[in-house]
């Protein structure tokens, strides 16, 4: 799905650009045409005005006779019969009579026409001024509406380009998930069934007595109970990943699932002293008590697991108006500052030439999280590398009935 989007994304980026330079293409395109075609426009009535202009000095000069006459040919015989005859007022009578209102009447349309072309010649640059202008106005707001959307569809392209690396990324980080899944599920499965295998082939080959029978049967089921306890991890963070587990909610007493499990893990870790610092203010909280549980164990267990050498694990809870946080100390190997987020996700593991010896899944804390987050709290971690580590667990409190209205 979302390489489908980035894909869809990717074509309309294309599409927008192409029709941005397609549009402004388009303006430069109509801009020049209109503005040639109004420069044509002007010259050719500019010329017209120029020819009327000449034709009327050419008139004021009088220079018409040949114009005149032949716009009047019989005026023009009239006149050199009086010439050749001698006929001074005949020919004078000629020129003022009738060669005058024809030359008059020339000269006025002449005139008439001059005008029309001059008011023509100035409408056509007052149009080329007014598109001039136009364009110049509208220019830059359309280049600038152009440059716009360009830049909305780069940050388009850079926001697929970058959606793409993610998921790139996201690819590149599930793979290395699997492989550190396969390398951690095999070592932790091949340990157990070793085992069990080890010891089932010595109870049938050799001829052991009931005691070391007994005491091998034991390690197989011990084996056989850390397998199966590997699964329902594994299980159990899938379901709670995909949302199709739900919580038992009831209240709850938080101080006594602390005491109940410290006190399981005080017989097998002699070289951990528990200490317990309860508040004794606390209320019920609203919560599964069973995954409750298994929070408190995997927290007391990743503390005495990550302290080889020894040292006390103290937990400890605290009441708040709404809340209460409950946190477990350990001093430790600590995590890198690095790490302190990491150490949330599936099968992640901080890796040093410390904990390389230490067996475990990168299930544990996972599962915290997934729980305490059904439960509408908050998981995190703080340490100092090579100090310790301390978790806190953020769980909402109970809120108390209100009181039921006493009868009349």
């Amino acid at each position: 799905m979302p390489h489908a989007n980035s894909n869809l994304a990717t074509r309309a980026a294309s599409l927008g650009l192409a029709g941005v330079v397609l549009c402004l293409a388009a303006f430069s395109i109509f801009g020049a045409y209109t503005i040639q075609t109004q420069i044509a426009r002007a010259q050719h009535a500019e010329s017209l005005h120029a020819t009327y202009d000449r034709a009327i000095i050419a008139i004021r000069a009088e220079h018409s006779s040949v114009v005149e006459y032949l716009l009047a040919p019989s005026a023009q015989a009239r006149l050199m019969s009086a010439l050749a005859g001698g006929d001074t007022a005949q020919a004078l009578r000629v020129e003022f009579l009738e060669a005058d209102p024809i030359f008059d009447l020339m000269h006025a349309r002449i005139e008439d026409a001059a005008d029309v072309r001059a008011t023509e010649a100035l409408s056509a640059f007052a149009e080329l001024r007014s598109t001039a202008r136009w364009i110049l106005i509208e220019s830059p707001v359309i280049f600038a509406i152009g440059f716009g959307l360009l830049f909305a569809l780069w940050r388009i392209l850079e926001a697929n380009h970058r959606a793409t690396r993610e998921t790139y990324r996201e690819i590149e980080q599930l793979s290395k998930l699997r492989s550190e899944f396969v390398s951690i599920v095999s070592h932790e499965f091949r340990t157990p069934l070793t085992g069990i295998q080890g010891f089932s082939e010595m109870m049938r080959d050799e001829d052991l007595t009931m005691p070391v029978m007994r005491e091998y049967a034991a390690d197989i089921n011990k084996d056989a109970r850390r397998l199966a306890r590997l699964i329902t991890d594994m299980l159990d963070l899938d379901r709670m990943e995909s949302g199709r587990m739900t919580l038992n909610s009831e209240p709850v007493d938080l101080n006594r699932i602390v005491t109940d499990t410290a006190a399981q893990f005080r017989l097998s870790a002699a070289d951990h002293p528990i200490e317990l610092h309860l508040d004794a203010r606390l209320h019920q909280l609203l919560g599964d008590s069973d995954r409750l549980t298994q929070v408190v164990t995997n927290l007391v267990s990743n503390a005495i697991k990550y302290s080889p050498s020894g040292g006390a694990v103290e937990l400890r809870t605290e009441r708040a108006e709404k809340t209460v946080t409950l946190t477990v100390t350990d001093h430790g190997m600590g995590i890198p500052a690095d790490q302190l987020e990491k150490i949330f996700d599936r099968y992640s593991r901080v890796e040093t030439t410390e904990t390389r010896s230490i067996q475990g899944t990168g299930l544990g804390l996972p599962i915290v999280r997934q729980i305490v987050q059904l439960c509408g709290g908050k998981v995190w971690a703080t340490s100092d590398s090579g100090l310790g580590s301390v978790f806190h667990v953020q769980l909402p409190l109970l809120e108390p009935a209100a009181p039921a209205p006493i009868a009349a």
